[in-house]
């Protein structure tokens, strides 16, 4: 708990800071210290209290995925590069040798946007995906 002396000093807010002024009111108001205080800003607090959601696609593919991929591949892999600007596929590939699966994961997104890029991808709407999998990943070392 703060003491009196640091509620009363006047707020200082970091010479950096107060020249983009252009942020506003709110957004100043995370960077703001008091002396004597031990107060993180929310969006630090709030950031490590959750820690990113990953989940696992794993794609099965037709048995002769390499024959007929071609007219298709392009967007599909158009679909999961859109998907990685948007911060939401962190990494994408397929499966080899042999090439029967391809896997992606998703970062802070939840199962139904993983569905939904499923079916709106380019290879499932062709059949050339038997089946797929959706799972909540626990990443314990990395990322």
């Amino acid at each position: 708990m703060a003491t009196a002396a640091a509620r009363a000093a006047p707020a200082r807010v970091s010479p950096a800071f107060a020249r983009r002024g252009a942020l506003g009111r709110t957004a100043r108001r995370a960077f703001v210290s008091r002396p004597g205080t031990r107060v993180a800003s929310s969006a630090v607090a709030m950031a490590a209290a959750s820690p990113p959601i990953y989940h696992l696609l794993t794609l099965d593919y037709v048995e002769d995925i390499l024959e007929k991929r071609d007219p298709y591949r392009a967007d599909h892999i158009a679909g999961a590069k859109a998907a990685e600007a948007d911060g939401k596929v962190v990494l994408a590939g397929a499966l080899q040798n042999p090439t029967d699966a391809g896997v992606f994961v998703f970062k802070d997104c939840d199962e139904a946007f993983v569905d939904a890029f499923v079916k709106a991808d380019a290879y499932y709407k062709a059949g050339l995906v038997t089946g797929y999998t959706i799972r909540p990943w626990m990443i314990v070392v990395g990322a």
